[in-house]
């Protein structure tokens, strides 16, 4: 039977986690968390702790934007590694996901599988997000002074790039994609091999903007497995707008149940304890869509 390593990366509810652990549970299922260092509930969190749900010894304050997604998701999978056991796939999900099946679809789904999962970007640009200083590692950038310092900030480098180079480029070919992905430990082992190798590649994405959505796919894609990538991250979202200034992904509910058992996703978010709550009954098979 196939190991997995659920990947979570989570600030707030403990409920719809322990929902999440809860619905997924197996002899061959671990979780591994990471709370973000600015939770005030962190002890709460750690009431779901077991032999097969573990807590990261380090915690980041990872600011929207910041490198320090990309550090708490290198956590994570230093975490589950540590542990001894060979897992064959790696998961990374957030605290707002919710699984849309039970787990022996989960696994049945991977059964026998070596592929790894992605979503690919290929239409928005991607050097803006590290070939600029950006400050979203310090403060936050999308309201307040921080907006406007990063306004002011961005129109000078992009003057400045017009005479001369910033910053370096990044050593291969770009890509960009969702965050949340199902990797095959063999892309893992690529992917860690690299940064051991080339530390300067982690280094370099230090004042980036957004780019644990580059990170990741850039050394996947240029790897040797790249054959082996579907482009598809098996997850579920919503980036439509219901009314203006919806935030985006938008919080899901009932209405969006038959959208989402059509697709092949695995996971769905954002979820909401109470918003939400409708459609974790019917995700669950605890309630009729009638």
């Amino acid at each position: 039977m196939m190991q997995h390593a659920i990947l979570v990366e989570t600030h707030a509810n403990v409920d719809l986690l322990a929902k999440v652990i809860r619905k997924m549970t197996a002899d061959n299922h671990y979780f591994f968390i990471h709370v973000d260092r600015k939770a005030k509930n962190y002890q709460d969190f750690l009431t779901l702790a077991s032999h097969h749900v573990c807590f990261t010894d380090k915690r980041y304050n990872v600011r929207w934007g910041s490198v320090d997604q990309i550090y708490a998701t290198l956590e994570l999978i230093s975490k589950a590694r540590s542990i001894g056991i060979d897992f064959d796939y790696y998961h990374l999900i957030s605290g707002q996901d919710y699984p849309v099946h039970t787990s022996r679809y989960f696994d049945d789904f991977f059964s026998n599988s070596t592929c790894s999962y992605m979503e690919l970007d290929s239409k928005s640009p991607i050097g803006p997000r590290y070939m600029y200083y950006h400050l979203n590692g310090i403060m936050n950038v999308r309201k307040g002074i921080g907006e406007t310092l990063k306004r002011y900030s961005l129109e000078l480098q992009k003057y400045l790039s017009s005479l001369f180079q910033l910053r370096k480029p990044l050593p291969m070919r770009p890509y960009k994609g969702s965050n949340w992905w199902s990797l095959h430990k063999d892309m893992i082992g690529c992917i860690l091999a690299y940064i051991n190798q080339h530390p300067e590649y982690l280094k370099r994405f230090r004042f980036s903007s957004c780019c644990d959505e580059v990170f990741f796919h850039t050394l996947a894609f240029n790897s040797k497995l790249k054959c082996t990538i579907v482009k598809d991250d098996l997850r579920y979202y919503d980036w439509h707008r219901t009314y203006p200034n919806e935030k985006l992904p938008r919080v899901l509910t009932h209405s969006d149940y038959n959208k989402i058992i059509i697709t092949n996703a695995l996971f769905c978010r954002k979820i909401e304890n109470k918003m939400s709550s409708k459609l974790i009954n019917l995700l669950d098979g605890n309630e009729s869509i009638i």
